[in-house]
């Protein structure tokens, strides 16, 4: 886990010397779950590292109230024993006879948890840090009791008569090492039955915890108290963003993520026309047939004569449009409004969708010019275009990027035989174009530049062309907005739709342009 939890926990004196201030106990017990502030928490073996032997010996849990300090620790398989040495101060002796009387006879141990397993009988802790043991007046359970006092036992040997009556302390057998501890802690055990039970005493104190309470609590914590530490850390760790999820709104900003684009680059550059006001289609004359004018041959003679003959290219009307049906309560109650957000959308996508329609009237019937590279390709195609229209084109239309020989990245990429670009030059003797970096506007070979993101994927290929070369036209006011109202349902359907038209009257003129080296 990545943060630390202190717990307390019981155990028992099984030794105290009062001749040299010494209590031995059991600290740890391995292996035997107790109902802890995280539940059911056994503590495995071995899950302390070596404890430091600057651990004090408390009373009662009061960091103000120091009796003694650790001596040294002994791990082993069941628990771990250590051994404490108490001050020669009034405290210190005081608790030393409470000890060997039984009047103040357990051992309560504070340690951080570091990590744990989460078992399905409980929490297995792996590794902790032992923090203070504390000798306490009432452990947890009554069974947590002195198991042996040395210094109680009388001496098996009579005193002589020219010896002084032993006292209690001359009768009290001397502690050995840690080691020795061991073996005498084992010979207790095999004579009454392990208490190994833990207990937690900071959540207790949660009970019925009140505002003032906890605020005394955070007090006395900085004063050194471990039992307000205690109830202060279990507080924080009980008061987090996910047990009180019910009180952490989400916020929704009136910002909308969306790629918001009406630009319509195409469309922009070429020739603009109402739509006629009626049908779904209608016709432009065209000559098919030029009349002819040639020199006179002689006086009298006929002049050259060619019949003048027209047709007609017809053009569909075309409808763009999209609909939602929306309950009266969204357009109502949303926050964003709903409606707005939507017709700015649907104007959006019509606006890209005519864009995209007109584009492929204008290069259905293309022509194609080739050069061996980007420059030479588009010079190619200007002229291919000005003999068609017997004028030079005025654009070329590119997409940003793709898989196509020329595009906006590509173009920004051209560099002479020095790497100097040439058609974002920053010195005039060296620019075959002026396009403006940071941004899509500039020219290409005289040509305006027109960056169209509306092409997409499908329309790789730059293309040269004159405006004249291709009309829209579109019914005025579009795109137009209408709703209808179902009462029955409340509900709204709204729909945003408008009339197009795009013909290519120079269809040649529209030069699709390709590299092959």
């Amino acid at each position: 886990m990545d943060k630390q939890l202190h717990v307390t926990f019981t155990a028992d004196v099984t030794a105290a010397d009062s001749d040299k201030g010494v209590i031995v106990g059991k600290v740890v017990p391995y292996g035997v779950y107790g109902n802890t502030s995280l539940g059911p928490v056994a503590f495995q073996a071995g899950a302390f590292a070596t404890p430091p032997e600057t651990v004090k010996l408390l009373l009662e849990h009061d960091g103000r109230r120091p009796i003694g300090r650790a001596t040294g620790f002994v791990d082993g398989p069941d628990h771990m024993t250590g051994t404490f040495k108490l001050s020669r101060t009034t405290a210190g002796r005081d608790a030393l006879i409470e000890a060997a009387e039984g009047l103040r006879d357990g051992l309560s141990v504070g340690a951080n948890i570091i990590d744990f397993e989460d078992t399905e009988e409980g929490y297995v802790v792996t590794a902790a840090e032992l923090v203070e043991v504390s000798l306490v007046a009432t452990p947890a359970f009554s069974q947590a009791g002195v198991e042996q006092v040395a210094a109680s036992e009388p001496d098996p040997t009579p005193a002589t008569s020219d010896q002084e009556p032993a006292t209690m302390e001359n009768e009290t057998p001397e502690v050995e090492p840690a080691a020795e501890v061991v073996e005498a802690s084992e010979k207790v055990e095999a004579a009454a039955p392990a208490k190994q039970y833990i207990t937690v005493g900071a959540p207790r104190a949660l009970e019925g915890m009140t505002a003032g309470g906890f605020a005394r609590a955070q007090l006395e914590a900085q004063a050194g108290d471990r039992d307000a530490q205690m109830v202060v850390q279990a507080a924080l760790a009980d008061n987090t963003t996910t047990t009180a999820a019910g009180l952490i709104p989400t916020r929704f900003l009136t910002e909308v993520i969306s790629v918001l684009d009406n630009s319509r680059p195409f469309v922009d550059s070429i020739s603009r026309e109402a739509l006629p006001d009626a049908g779904m289609d209608f016709k432009i004359p065209r000559v098919t047939q030029k009349p002819s004018v040639a020199e006179q041959a002689a006086e009298g003679d006929e002049v050259s004569s060619t019949a003048f003959e027209l047709d007609y290219l017809t053009v569909d009307v075309k409808t763009y449009g999209g609909g939602q049906r929306i309950s009266r309560q969204l357009i109502e109650r949303s926050d964003p409004g709903f409606l707005d957000r939507l017709i700015i959308e649907m104007a959006a996508q019509y606006a890209q969708a005519t864009d995209l329609f007109a584009f492929g009237v204008a290069t259905s019937g293309a022509g194609t010019s080739d050069g061996s590279d980007i420059y030479q390709s588009i010079v190619k195609g200007i002229a291919d275009s000005s003999s068609v229209m017997r004028f030079t084109p005025s654009h070329i239309v590119v997409p940003a990027s793709g898989t196509g020989s020329i595009t906006l990245e590509k173009l920004l990429q051209q560099v002479d035989g020095s790497d100097r670009p040439l058609f974002a030059a920053a010195q005039p003797q060296n620019a075959a174009g002026n396009i403006t970096q940071g941004s899509t506007n500039g020219t290409v070979a005289g040509l305006q530049l027109v960056v169209d993101h509306n092409l997409g994927t499908g329309n790789t290929a730059a293309r040269v062309y004159p405006s004249a070369a291709v009309t829209f036209y579109e019914a005025a006011g579009a795109p137009v907005q209408v709703s209808v109202q179902d009462v029955s349902t409340l509900e709204v359907e709204v729909a945003v739709y408008g009339y197009v038209a795009a013909a290519a009257k120079y269809p040649t003129a529209v030069r699709t342009l390709t590299v092959t080296p």
